[in-house]
C-alpha cells in the first residue's frame, strides 16, 4: 500500500517508497478483521482524523498520534481500542464524571470527535521502532512546528 499523502507531506516521497504502509484501516468503525493484516511484531503506527484536519501552528495535518510497539496487534487492538477508544464509543461521557485520574487521555477524545484511521509500518531488518519513531515525531514537529496532538512525552530524539 502506498504511503498516504498525509504522511509524504513530513516524510518525504522517498520514505519507505518500495514498502509503504503494511496495514491500515479504521480505528472508529472496529470489527475484528481489521485487525487480520496486523501481525504482532515491532513497528510504528500513526493515527490521524478522518473527519479534518488539525490546525497546528505551522499547517493543518490530520494526523493525531504517532506511536510504536514491540507487538503492534495488541496494543491497536487492545490498548487503544478495547481499554480506552471503545469505552467513549460505548458512552460518550465515559471519564467525564469523578477524578482527574478517571479522565480520558486527550487522543482518545480526539479520536471519538473526528474518526480515527491507522497506518501500520513494520520495523524491517535492523530498523529499531525507537529510532522510527523518533524519526517520524521529529519531522512533523519540523514541518508543523509542534508535536501531534495525541503525543503528550518528549521521548524522541533530535536528527
Amino acid at each position: 500500500m502506498k504511503v498516504p499523502k498525509y504522511i509524504r507531506t513530513f516524510m518525504g516521497d522517498e520514505f519507505r517508497a518500495v514498502e509503504g504502509v503494511n496495514a491500515h484501516f479504521i480505528l472508529t468503525k472496529f470489527s475484528e478483521p481489521d485487525f487480520r493484516p496486523v501481525e504482532n511484531v515491532v513497528g510504528c503506527y500513526v493515527i490521524s482524523a478522518i473527519e479534518k484536519n488539525i490546525e497546528y501552528p505551522k499547517g493543518k495535518s490530520p494526523i493525531l498520534y504517532i506511536g510504536l510497539s514491540k507487538h503492534l496487534l495488541t496494543r491497536l487492538k487492545h490498548d487503544h481500542y478495547r481499554d480506552n477508544l471503545k469505552k467513549l464509543l460505548d458512552n460518550p461521557e465515559y471519564g467525564l464524571r469523578g477524578s482527574l485520574i478517571s479522565m480520558m487521555q486527550d487522543k482518545y477524545q480526539y479520536m471519538y470527535y473526528l474518526g480515527a484511521k491507522v497506518d501500520v509500518f513494520y520495523c524491517k531488518g535492523t530498523q529499531s521502532a525507537k529510532e522510527f519513531e523518533s524519526r517520524l515525531i521529529a519531522n512533523f514537529y519540523y514541518k508543523y512546528r509542534s508535536m501531534p496532538v495525541g503525543n503528550g512525552a518528549r521521548s524522541f530524539s533530535q536528527r
